[in-house]
């Protein structure tokens, strides 16, 4: 019976291992076949959806140039363009620089985090000066607009460390110096060497119509915050190269300091 009882029991035994093989096998070439599905789509679907995305954000691109830049009149097509964006009833800052409007125009309003990626990829578009008809391959080669957006890294900064950021960038470069007898009586010799905000217009001719000069720490403040917002890819981009150039100092430094220690050291056991 014992001999009887323990055959039966490994019969079922086997029996067990047998029907898990079989659903390992089963669920193996389950998840094959879900997985070729996936790289079906990759290749079709996802692909063109993508290769479309990128061509919405290359026109975005142009736009942004026409905007800016170009033959023929750019105040028409920016009053065309201003009048649209109004028109959308918009919650996006007044403020908030053209590339952020041009993306809420296009995109419209509807996902924030989208429209966030968006334009993250638009601004890394325009501080790279990108070719207009390279933009679709660029960002393929950058993984795309998530994997560009994720790039952007880092905590949120307050606007006290957005304008210390973009104050260590600016200072030691100068745009020009502007200077004028009215200028000259407003200044006060108590401010040399201060920061201030200038209200300006810009003219179509390139030149700016200085209107009044604001001392104030705050304002100052806020203004180098706000420019740090409109140009962050560039100064990151410039942070992350002066980075590397000190780096390669350094290590020239190191360099040099062992090779002298090595010449010391030759030297004394020569003498």
């Amino acid at each position: 019976m014992q001999n009887n009882f323990g055959e039966t029991k490994l019969e079922a035994q086997t029996a067990g291992l047998t029907v898990s093989a079989a659903n390992v096998i089963a669920m193996r070439a389950r998840i094959e076949a879900l997985a070729q599905m996936r790289e079906a789509w990759e290749a079709t679907e996802y692909a063109r959806s993508n290769d479309a995305l990128y061509r919405v954000i290359q026109n975005c691109y142009a736009l942004y140039q026409d905007l800016t830049g170009g033959a023929g009149d750019i105040a028409a097509r920016k009053m065309g363009f201003n009048d649209y964006f109004n028109s959308l009833g918009s919650t996006t800052n007044p403020n908030a620089p053209l590339s952020a409007k041009i993306i809420r125009c296009i995109f419209g309003n509807k996902d924030r985090r989208r429209l966030s990626t968006y334009h993250t990829v638009l601004r890394v578009v325009i501080a790279n000066k990108w070719a207009l008809d390279e933009v679709p391959v660029k960002i393929a080669e950058f993984g795309g607009v998530q994997e560009m957006s994720l790039r952007k890294g880092g905590a949120a900064l307050t606007p006290k460390n957005k304008a210390e950021r973009a104050r260590a960038a600016l200072l030691d470069t100068t745009l020009a110096t502007v200077a004028s007898d009215k200028l000259s009586r407003m200044g006060n010799p108590e401010r040399i060497g201060e920061q201030a905000v200038a209200v300006v217009t810009q003219n179509e001719d390139g030149s700016y119509n200085v209107h009044c000069i604001v001392h104030s720490s705050s304002a100052v403040t806020a203004a180098l915050a706000s420019y740090f917002g409109a140009n962050k890819a560039t100064l990151t981009a410039q942070e992350a190269a002066q980075v590397v150039t000190h780096s390669v100092a350094v290590q020239d430094q190191l360099i040099a300091a062992a090779g002298a220690a090595v010449n010391a050291s030759s030297a004394l056991i020569a003498a």
